[in-house]
């Protein structure tokens, strides 16, 4: 089957991470995959290069500019592809109205978010056009459920296919260069290096987790180094934690990076000791997922699907998303947990995760969704 994979654009992001995890692990003797976008932000194009998957750019101006939609249907009617599976709202958006006069190519939507009812311009968007797709794809329960609960007609035509994690053994050289990364933030060995992979929005909750750090006693806090890494969303949040961060002596222990491609992400990964996730919304987060994988214990909060990745306790600690207080207690029980426990934490983690999220999972379970709308019967192959 031809596949058509829709996105705005390769930057990243969550969304633009799974997408080229599963067209990178498909059989190409059972699909063969195309990506098209429409904002010139290429970090993954690379990794679609290694696959000599073909990339079309459809514009530079965003999926306002209708000379990306002639495109978008031109490229369709030109390639007879039979599925266009879109990641995100606009581009799902696109390929509806390109293709609402025929019932061919299939449409298949990725939904990766909780914020549909935000907008009711949006919203009553997606109630006209839920008839034009075929199905919708969603990476956790909660969204789901959150979907089926605003558009009805949605109901019965929704799979729910977690995140998948593509994995190569860890080799010395990415050890010494993790080695490197850790040594420009941590200076001794009773220091403890922790993580925020995400980008810098309000959904991540940025103040949340300095709530928390200024909860901590001085001899635990001096202990810390945090490093925050993704691309920033809000300049004026942005702004407004660096001010907290002079204000209240946390500057010279808590980094604001920029994003970084996968094999930096790695490389962060190997450096830190744990992940911390302050968000107060997510669906099944990558970075948790990812830093589990890389044997790193994860601090979280209680949203989405956090509780499928967090075994509390045992591959870390899991708090809810409005309580600062437990935050920091999560913080302290993390520093003052022997390494080698942090370690066997980790790895109990890591193995649970490359078990049940491998790009094996992730590609079978897709399959099945395509196999379906297309009419076809289901396949447990497919997987490169």
């Amino acid at each position: 089957m031809r596949v058509l994979y829709l996105i705005d654009g390769l930057g990243s992001g969550g969304a633009q991470r799974q997408l080229v995890t599963l067209v990178n692990g498909l059989d190409r003797a059972v699909v063969e995959p195309e990506v098209a976008l429409y904002h010139p932000v290429l970090d993954f194009v690379p990794e679609l290069t290694e696959t000599s998957t073909p990339v079309h750019q459809l514009g530079v101006r965003g999926g306002k500019d209708p000379r990306v939609a002639l495109r978008l249907r031109a490229l369709i009617r030109e390639c007879k592809f039979d599925i266009v599976h879109s990641y995100l709202r606009t581009p799902g958006v696109l390929a509806r109205l390109v293709t609402l006069s025929s019932s061919f190519p299939k449409i298949v939507l990725s939904e990766r978010s909780t914020d549909l009812g935000h907008s009711a311009a949006r919203l009553l968007v997606e109630r006209i056009l839920a008839k034009r797709a075929d199905a919708m794809i969603v990476n956790a329960e909660t969204i789901g459920r959150h979907v089926e609960g605003l558009i009805p007609s949605w109901q019965g035509r929704i799979s729910v296919i977690h995140n998948g994690v593509s994995w190569d053994d860890i080799s010395d050289d990415e050890i010494a260069r993790g080695k490197l990364f850790r040594e420009r933030y941590v200076s001794g060995p009773d220091e403890l290096l922790l993580g925020v992979v995400s980008r810098l929005s309000a959904e991540k909750n940025p103040h949340f987790l300095l709530d928390a750090l200024l909860r901590l006693p001085e001899s635990l806090a001096a202990r810390l180094r945090v490093i925050w890494i993704g691309a920033c969303l809000d300049r004026e949040l942005m702004s407004s934690v660096r001010e907290r961060l002079a204000a209240t002596g946390w500057d010279g222990r808590f980094h604001l990076l920029p994003a970084t491609g996968t094999r930096e992400t790695r490389t962060v990964y190997l450096a830190i000791d744990g992940l911390v996730l302050p968000s107060n919304r997510e669906g099944f987060p990558n970075a948790v997922l990812e830093a589990l994988a890389h044997g790193r214990p994860v601090i979280a909060t209680d949203v989405g699907d956090v509780r499928a990745l967090v075994d509390h306790g045992k591959t870390g600690w899991v708090i809810p998303s409005d309580d600062p207080e437990a935050l920091a207690r999560a913080i302290g029980e993390f520093a003052d947990t022997p390494a080698d426990i942090r370690g066997g934490m980790g790895e109990m983690g890591s193995a649970f995760v490359l078990e049940e999220y491998s790009v094996e999972r992730l590609v079978e379970r897709t399959l099945d969704v395509y196999f379906h709308v297309l009419g076809k019967a289901g396949s447990s192959v497919g997987a490169s």
